[in-house]
């Protein structure tokens, strides 16, 4: 598990109501040798550019996840990514375009 930072981009569906997002990435152990640059490829395909690593890979227990429910489905479908987004008006630090 590990968390991005991304924004989305002008052609997204998503770019008129998010200033960006925190990704929460669950990656099963050993689906793809590079979780990292996985993630950052599916964040892309959903019309979004990670602008940040807030958190490196590392493996979690079930106990351990945030939300356990995303945990136990990425043992299912290999990868969930969770967008946590924050609207485009928003006025602090967070807000990206």
């Amino acid at each position: 598990m590990f968390t991005l930072e991304a924004r989305p981009q002008p052609d997204s569906p998503d770019f008129a109501e998010a200033g960006g997002a925190f990704v929460t990435c669950y990656l099963r152990p050993d689906f793809v040798p590079d979780p990292m640059h996985r993630a950052i490829a599916f964040v892309r395909e959903q019309g979004w550019e990670v602008v940040a690593v807030e958190d490196e890979p590392v493996r979690i227990e079930r106990h351990d996840a945030p939300e356990e429910e995303h945990f136990d489905q990425a043992l299912v479908d290999d990868e969930v990514y969770v967008f946590h987004q924050w609207p485009v008006d928003d006025a602090d630090e967070h807000t990206r375009h």
